[in-house]
């Protein structure tokens, strides 16, 4: 339905809706992007999150439009020349999407970054292109102390790459392929007396065609457990021959004549409902350390729901209840009360854990406790929580950091695209030299070749690593490009950038750790976390 002032919001974003939900799409109508230096790379980003609905965007730009930037930035036009960059762009973007606000700051960046670190505090994402090396280290440190996520953005001739810097970004919802939790191995009182209401020898034909697989495998597991026990110990069928006697367990009460699919889809996951309900150790390890933080105040809801669900982990010994239950042969009645059966008792986990999220945040005094949606969503992700944190930006590429050597075994392979992220490294620290950037003018080609090298192998020490490791061919085809910013690569790169946004926006999917590079000329990309 539209009304006269156009669609509404549901069926302006029904599609991304489907992905992150309505309150991943609040998150994303919440954000405030800064976006540093409008060049077609940040403008193409920039667009790609307009369009599903940011809640505002600044572009800090002291730059005058040039041809060259009318040439490659569909944001920029020969109206745009002699007049400010980033206010040309912000005026096109703007008309995008009426729901985002745009603004544009006419600041020098690097000024901005040296002195006013305050400026940043109000944007919760932060992207940058084109910036220097002193000024990217500076940047990489403000965003790193006020834990503001930073993105590095670049195009560079056939090449590109993408830096995402977070020192902690957690993940409740991160989308695996499988979030079942059937609890088979361990069932609880409700799912027992409704596989007991199933009395598999007296029921009809078509009745027995219908019976959830779930029932039959754990009748099977009962049966497995129960009157074999004192062969089997009790356990579940583990090794390579139980499973396939338990197998034969589960065909054995197959019905001749009778449909079997819900037979056939209960030996597919008979791996799964012998597997025994366990807690995976990266959660075992997050929730172990939510017991070391402190409830204070300003604790992230993350943190304070972890803490409870340790607690509660610790009463019980498993984790919440996910509630999921797959799609399977079965009669609506049977399938529906079997939904409700878990979906009732991960609401009773869920609630358990909320009031134990209460006590903690009010003897805290903590300002926006956690709501029961927020705990059902946690509880239902508990088994694939998921924390990012990178290494800073300022910090990579000093002979004291390890990260350092890690760089340096990675571009070893010659087929790594890890030398390419060094190369466009080192053309920042040959900019802060001289000023320009290597093979920008035509006459200075061949002696910039030279000149890269000596700025590669300096750079290249100073991280403790040989002074060869970049080709030639590599020096060379950087120094062909000459700083310029292909409209296909920037759009590529600037796709690229905003899909991982999204992702630290709505704290939904697992962000990039931590660098994307591609190769233009080979159209391969690799991601690097270091």
């Amino acid at each position: 339905m539209t009304n006269s002032n156009g669609p509404s919001k549901e069926q302006k974003y029904d599609r991304q809706l489907r992905l992150w939900q309505a309150h991943g799409q609040l998150a994303l109508e919440d954000s405030k992007i800064l976006a540093i230096n409008a060049c077609a790379t940040v403008t193409e980003s920039l667009k790609n999150l307009i369009l599903p609905g940011i809640g505002s965007f600044t572009i800090l730009d002291a730059t005058i439009t040039t041809p060259q930037d009318a040439g490659n930035n569909f944001f920029l036009d020969r109206n745009s020349l002699g007049k400010p960059r980033g206010e040309c762009a912000v005026a096109l973007l703007n008309e995008l999407n009426p729901d985002v606000a745009g603004v544009h700051v006419f600041e020098d960046p690097s000024k901005i970054i040296a002195a006013n670190s305050e400026f940043f505090e109000k944007f919760n994402l932060v992207i940058a292109s084109q910036l220097s090396q002193a000024d990217v280290n500076a940047l990489s440190n403000i965003c790193f102390s006020k834990n503001i996520p930073l993105m590095i953005v670049r195009a560079y001739g056939f090449i590109g790459y993408l830096r995402v810097q977070t020192n902690e970004h957690c993940i409740v919802e991160s989308h695996p392929e499988s979030n079942l939790d059937l609890r088979l191995d361990s069932p609880f009182k409700e799912l027992i007396e409704y596989s007991d209401s199933f009395n598999l020898p007296a029921l009809e034909s078509m009745d027995f065609a219908h019976v959830p697989y779930a029932v039959i495998l754990l009748k099977s597991l009962q049966e497995w457990k129960s009157k074999l026990c004192s062969k089997h110990n009790n356990a579940l069928p583990q090794t390579g021959s139980d499973r396939n006697a338990f197998k034969d367990l589960v065909r054995s009460l197959k019905r001749p004549g009778v449909e079997d699919e819900n037979f056939e889809e209960a030996l597919v996951a008979v791996f799964r409902a012998c597997s025994p309900t366990t807690i995976p150790l990266n959660i075992s390890a997050i929730l172990k350390e939510s017991k070391s933080k402190i409830i204070a105040a300003d604790t992230p809801s993350f943190w304070i729901i972890a803490r409870a669900v340790a607690n509660f982990v610790d009463e019980t010994g498993y984790l919440p209840l996910a509630g999921i239950v797959p799609d399977m042969k079965a009669d609506t009645e049977s399938f529906v009360k079997l939904q409700t059966i878990y979906r009732d008792r991960a609401h009773q986990d869920a609630l358990k854990i909320h009031t134990q999220a209460s006590s903690l945040v009010s003897a805290a005094a903590v300002a926006t406790p956690p709501n029961i949606e927020e705990v059902s969503r946690f509880c239902k992700n508990a088994r694939n929580l998921r924390i990012v944190r990178t290494s800073s930006i300022a910090s990579e590429l000093t002979e004291s950091s390890n990260k350092a050597a890690e760089i340096g075994r990675l571009a070893e392979d010659l087929e790594s695209n890890i030398g390419l992220y060094l190369g466009l490294r080192a053309v920042d620290a040959f900019y802060t030299a001289n000023r320009r950037f290597p093979g920008f003018h035509d006459q200075e080609v061949e002696s910039d070749i030279g000149l890269l090298k000596k700025t590669v192998a300096s750079m290249l020490l100073k991280m403790g690593l040989s002074a060869g490791l970049l080709n030639d061919d590599l020096i060379h085809e950087i120094v062909r490009a000459g700083a310029s910013e292909l409209h296909t690569m920037a759009s590529l790169m600037g796709g690229i950038c905003s899909q991982e946004a999204i992702k630290l926006i709505t704290a939904q999917y697992v962000p990039l750790n931590n660098t994307f590079v591609y190769n233009g000329m080979k159209s391969v990309g690799g991601s690097f976390e270091f």
